[in-house]
């Protein structure tokens, strides 16, 4: 579902990632773990297009985008990549003077074109589905961080996506708001979702990941399944990472 060649992608010069070489199956999760500033928020982005490699491939749904490829090119296949790829962000980036249903529905309006009373049929059920029907007239403003994220999370499933991408999630919530948001994560993981996480969350990614991708200075240090990681990781900097934590 998502493949990443030899993909790099530099700043000013600086190279952020250096030659990734990923594979993620049909209905995977997995996370990204590493100190900040290791790439993993880049690598997301690099796969909807929000950043632009500067060389290799992704191809994420049999839909290929190669760095090498002409400006316009580039954009037509990333467009289409949105369309099968959800994202959701550490911040809400909720509209503001839109309710949460009124958030959820936007892209089916735009994107899809779809009749406004269908819109509203999906959008309902989404809210539903992560535990927020009775909030679908609220602005963001009256709702919770973690609330705000459920909305994000719905509005990005309206899409239909084949993938969804998260950039550390809970990261801007109250601690006591991070497992509602988790909990909604973990369902979609159970119906099939093919996922990739960048989280600090060592719980989730130990019990809902099928493996641990490991990340420091733009490269892939070491890669495993959950439980070989945590237990044992093979390489000196993901055990310093390991114990860095469970000083914290």
């Amino acid at each position: 579902m998502i493949q990443t060649i030899g993909l790099s992608k530099a700043f000013h010069g600086a190279e952020v990632l250096k030659n990734i070489n990923l594979q993620v199956a049909k209905s995977e999760i997995v996370v990204l773990l590493g100190p900040s500033g290791s790439g993993k928020s880049t690598l997301l982005r690099c796969l909807n297009g929000l950043e632009e490699p500067t060389g290799g491939a992704v191809e994420l749904n049999g839909i290929r985008v190669d760095a090498a490829m002409k400006v316009r090119e580039k954009r037509s296949r990333y467009r289409e990549i949105r369309k099968h790829t959800g994202m959701v962000f550490q911040q809400f980036n909720l509209y503001p003077h839109k309710t949460a249903l009124e958030n959820v529905i936007e892209a089916l309006l735009t994107v899809k074109k779809m009749p406004k009373h269908q819109a509203v049929q999906i959008g309902e059920r989404l809210l539903e589905r992560v535990g927020l029907a009775g909030k679908k007239d609220a602005y963001p403003s009256r709702l919770s961080g973690g609330q705000q994220q459920r909305v994000a999370i719905a509005r990005a499933l309206a899409m239909e996506p084949d993938i969804m991408l998260f950039d550390e999630p809970t990261s801007a919530l109250d601690p006591e708001l991070v497992g509602e948001v988790l909990d909604v994560m973990r369902e979609l993981a159970k119906e099939g979702m093919t996922m990739m996480v960048v989280t600090h969350e060592m719980k989730f990614a130990r019990q809902v990941a099928n493996r641990i991708v490991f990340m420091d200075e733009g490269t892939i240090v070491e890669e495993a399944p959950p439980e070989a990681f945590f237990r044992e990781p093979a390489t000196e900097r993901a055990k310093k990472f390991l114990n860095q934590l469970s000083d914290h």
